[in-house]
């Protein structure tokens, strides 16, 4: 952000240069500056899927994460036997 705010100019220079500009706040991203106009990444997905060079997933993601489940086993030990039972 400092960053940003010390060079301005110059960064709004590039940008109309057609680069894109991550804005951070202490290493995080935070925004991305991007050329008007330019294809926002829902925008250029669909245009990927039009143009049958991705596919959409089979099934949207769940709204939330699922709950935790309690259990006596390690995680590892639980993954271990899903595999198992796969094969």
């Amino acid at each position: 952000m400092r960053e940003l705010k010390e060079s301005l100019s110059e960064t709004l220079q590039a940008v109309s240069r057609g680069e894109l500009v991550r804005v951070t706040l202490r290493g995080c991203p935070l925004a991305d500056i991007v050329p008007a106009g330019a294809a926002t990444g829902d925008e250029r997905l669909r245009q990927l899927v039009a143009e049958g060079k991705l596919l959409p997933p089979a099934k949207s993601r769940p709204k939330r994460a699922p709950l935790p489940v309690e259990t006596l086993q390690l995680a590892s030990a639980l993954v271990l036997c899903e595999r198992d039972a796969e094969h």
